[in-house]
């Protein structure tokens, strides 16, 4: 199955986010100019293959979809967004490596994120619309 992609996928995206107990993955990377971002990418989507239905799993190149990412730039590459109940609940610097991943994702959500910037990722996705 073809990844979902943010400019192809708008509609579908949407759909699956408005369903009850979905989870909003986002692996936000640098593919053109950051090592670590290349090393990990063929592990997110050999990942995402395997996640159950409810968890919609997305790579954000830094340049292809600035557009979308608008002015949020991450404090460093690649950075996972997690978001549980429609709300940020993780978000990680990961060292491109399949075991920071796999940690990151067993890691429990945090309750609290008052001194973290939401970039806003779930309420742009979750209009189907949103790229009109």
């Amino acid at each position: 199955m073809k990844p979902l992609d943010p400019w192809d996928d708008a509609a579908e995206i949407a759909t699956r986010l408005h369903r009850p107990g979905s989870v909003l993955m986002v692996l936000i990377g640098a593919e053109a100019w950051c090592q670590k971002c290349r090393d990990l990418r063929p592990h997110f989507d050999a990942l995402r293959t395997q996640l159950p239905a409810n968890v919609v799993a997305l790579w954000m190149d830094l340049e292809e979809h600035a557009e979308f990412l608008g002015e949020y730039v991450p404090e460093s590459l690649p950075e996972l967004c997690i978001y549980r109940s429609r709300k940020l609940s993780q978000k990680t610097i990961l060292d491109g490596s399949l075991a920071s991943l796999q940690t990151a994702l067993q890691a429990p959500p945090v309750l609290s994120f008052n001194h973290i910037s939401d970039p806003g990722l779930f309420q742009r996705l979750v209009q189907d619309d949103w790229a009109m």
